[in-house]
């Protein structure tokens, strides 16, 4: 742990002098190239009557995969370090976020995998399999990640690889994957484009890179349906129209405020784009280190962006308890918002989660990013019952599925489920036959039946079922 705090500090370094570099450029920037896509509701059709147990302020959580706060760890294949020169060990990083959040119910890390060691070399069996234990390890855990591969961590080091040294190992990648995909889907819950630059955060790369080659390499390196997420809004330009549909982007500089060094200017005519794109699939997002210090920054701002967004999963490890300090979304467990506030603005809000009418901005971020979903207004006559389910998350379930249960038997919906198609604000009435009995809800996750949801509701959650009528 050491020499974290240099990596921290040599990080936050060279993305001052960076986007120093190119701020102006970024925010003047017009003609991105981003897809137009359907708005989303705005507030909620029909207000739920609760005649199924619903959980409060009070009740204990479970926590679902796929969403919330997320931690961040690291392995540089051929060591047994976390990141380059880190002065720690992968185990003892990963050990040590876990441990750190264990409490706050993370269930993802982001995953950065340096390939630093082969930077100009193939990558051999070995370090693949020193991969393979490591996805092995994070299953038995538990833990879903959001992956990045990565070559470049310091300026310092003028030493990088070029983009026939990424084809290949892409190409290497993808047939791990192809070899190893019941794995690779029990543990991936999203991919970084990464490979470029320092961090693999698309900027600072030693030597000229194709990224648009890049970009379709990782592309078919990553297993469908898998979203694939850059880091700037010029990066998701060059992704070729045909692959449109499998991307996202992930903003780093989460702020709350128009930022001379966020990725795309709020004024740019593609901001909204940019949002409405978010809203449809999967995003993540991280504020600067808590000890950079941004003046501005406001819990208010950060919920709004976040909603904007339709963030899916927010880093903890940034902003929060940093080397014994105490950062925003910390100090945010003590900021209480009222319930108007939310409602006032159009951010989604489960109303039962509330304490007083208030909430505070940490458990409202980590209560609403991502999916969450309850039961209501059950009904049930004349060989039919139906139920409402509505996600106050401000994201969707992105590839879940259900299946419904009657005293232990599956039987089909009148109307199917579709996670991908709830999103913010989203509802949906669920009809099926019925003539009494128990009735259990099953949320799963397609490429990874293991992945279940548990309701926001106060029922049993067995082995995967929401019990909802018992």
């Amino acid at each position: 742990m050491r020499k974290t705090n240099f990596k921290h500090a040599n990080r936050l370094i060279a993305i001052v002098a960076l986007l120093l570099i190119s701020a102006g450029t970024l925010s003047a920037c017009t003609g991105y190239k981003i897809k137009q896509y359907p708005d989303t509701p705005s507030a909620y059709a029909v207000t739920p009557v609760y005649n199924i147990p619903v959980l409060t302020a009070e009740s204990d959580f479970y926590p679902n995969p796929d969403r919330g706060f997320r931690g961040e760890t690291y392995i540089t294949l051929g060591t047994d370090e976390a990141f380059p020169e880190s002065g720690e060990t992968y185990t003892e990083r990963l050990e040590a976020q876990l441990e750190k959040y264990s409490s706050e119910g993370v269930t993802v890390l982001q995953c950065y995998v340096y390939l630093y060691e082969y930077r100009h070399t193939p990558i051999p069996d070995e370090a693949l399999d020193q991969l393979k234990n490591y996805f092995s390890t994070l299953r038995d855990k538990n833990v879903k990640i959001l992956l990045r591969f990565a070559y470049e961590y310091t300026s310092a080091n003028k030493d990088g690889p070029r983009t026939s040294d990424i084809i290949t190992h892409c190409a290497q990648l993808k047939t791990f994957f192809e070899q190893n995909i019941g794995l690779y889907r029990s543990v991936v819950y999203a991919m970084q484009l990464g490979m470029i630059g320092l961090w693999g955060e698309g900027h600072g790369n030693v030597n000229a890179l194709n990224k648009a080659r890049i970009i379709k390499a990782v592309a078919d390196m990553t297993p469908e349906p898998t979203v694939i997420m850059v880091r700037t809004p010029e990066l998701l330009s060059l992704v070729p129209d045909e692959l449109e549909h499998r991307f996202s982007i992930h903003d780093d500089f989460i702020v709350g405020f128009d930022h001379e060094w966020g990725m795309i200017s709020f004024e740019d005519p593609a901001y909204p784009l940019l949002l409405s794109k978010c809203k449809h699939t999967v995003t993540d997002g991280e504020m600067p280190w808590g000890r950079g210090n941004v003046e501005g920054t406001t819990a208010q701002g950060v919920i709004a962006q976040c909603v904007g967004y339709g963030l899916s999963t927010l880093s903890l490890e940034h902003n929060y308890t940093e080397d014994g300090g105490e950062y925003y979304l910390k100090q945010w467990q003590a900021l209480f918002l009222d319930g108007d506030f939310f409602t006032g603005n159009g951010y989604p809000l489960n109303p039962n989660l509330l304490s007083d009418g208030k909430i505070n901005v940490f458990d409202y971020l980590k209560h609403h990013l991502g999916y969450q979903l309850t039961v209501s207004d059950f009904e049930a006559g004349n060989g039919k019952a139906s139920f409402m389910i509505t996600n106050y998350g401000m994201a969707a379930p992105h590839g879940y599925k259900m299946k419904i249960y009657v005293d232990g038997a599956e039987v089909a919906p009148d109307n199917a489920f579709d996670g991908g198609s709830l999103l913010m604000f989203g509802q949906s009435v669920i009809t099926f036959g019925y003539d009494g009995g128990r009735i259990g809800i099953e949320l799963y996750k397609e490429n990874s039946p293991s992945d279940k949801i548990k309701l926001y509701n106060d029922v049993p959650f067995e082995n995967g079922v929401n019990v909802i009528v018992g």
